[in-house]
């Protein structure tokens, strides 16, 4: 006899140690994606809408945005003008141009009686409601392509002079 037969197969089996760092670095992917994964059920990678205001002018202007989103997604954009005894002009809102490369667009609502550039801005006229508010939503969502956000601002523009102005950034989400 060649001597006894071993108890297990793997008695001779040299152990390979695995560094503690490479642990560490398993356990601490599988907890980010975890927590990534937890977020997307949560929807926080989804649109994120606030609202914003400001007066100025005998005006008040309330803009509802997006903050945050991802690309290919509706998001908000709905601005109201409101003046204390109504409106006995055409209402002028300047818009930065920028802001709105990263929208597919249907267009505004209502349609603005008229349009123009100045290269850093586009300026809407809008008819007077016959009422003491004017509700102007820009129906869109973000190109597919898009990758990064923007800010921009919006403002009631009157005989060449913002008259009141609201900044605001929509940030994207990879």
């Amino acid at each position: 006899m060649h001597g006894a037969t071993p108890i297990s197969t793997l008695e001779n089996v040299r152990e390979s140690a695995r560094p503690r760092a490479v642990a560490v670095l398993r356990g601490g992917t599988t907890v980010l994606l975890i927590a990534v994964l937890a977020c997307g059920v949560a929807g926080v990678f989804g649109v994120h809408s606030t609202t914003a205001s400001a007066r100025g002018g005998g005006y008040e202007l309330s803009l509802r945005y997006a903050q945050t989103a991802r690309a290919g997604m509706d998001v908000p954009w709905s601005l109201t003008v409101r003046r204390a005894g109504g409106f006995d002009e055409p209402i002028v809102i300047a818009v930065t141009t920028g802001y709105f490369e990263m929208f597919e667009t249907q267009g505004w609502s209502p349609e603005p009686s008229a349009e123009t550039q100045d290269g850093d801005r586009s300026y809407m006229t809008f008819d007077p409601p016959p009422a003491d508010t004017l509700t102007v939503d820009f129906d869109a969502y973000i190109q597919p392509s898009s990758q990064q956000g923007s800010d921009g601002s919006v403002s009631l523009w009157q005989n060449g002079t913002d008259l009141v102005t609201i900044p605001f950034t929509t940030w994207l989400a990879p």
